[in-house]
């Protein structure tokens, strides 16, 4: 996992999504034939969860996005309304178990 800012964020975002804006998390998926345990990787932008945290606490805004993050990864989407309903009630269940 990459805690990083939204300068790298926004870098990442253009080169990999064709989308030239920062933004909170973002997944790489990774297909492994020697290691199928290892799912990917995570870039999450300190400074909006930093932001984010001022209703909550940091340490719960940051983890909603290694969740969300690692859901991609395992295959959840959001494209459509019933896929993103899906992914954030997976979200918030893991949440519960978490804290």
């Amino acid at each position: 996992m990459l805690l990083t800012n939204k300068i790298v964020i926004k870098k990442l975002n253009k080169k990999f999504r064709k989308i030239n804006k920062e933004t909170d998390v973002l997944s790489f998926p990774l297909k492994s034939l020697f290691n199928k345990n290892y799912k990917g990787d995570i870039a999450i932008c300190y400074e909006i969860i930093n932001l984010r945290s001022k209703k909550t606490n940091f340490n719960t805004e940051l983890d909603k996005m290694w969740i969300h993050g690692f859901l991609h990864l395992i295959g959840y989407n959001h494209i459509e309304l019933k896929d993103y309903k899906r992914m954030l009630r997976k979200e918030q269940d893991i949440l519960k178990r978490v804290n």
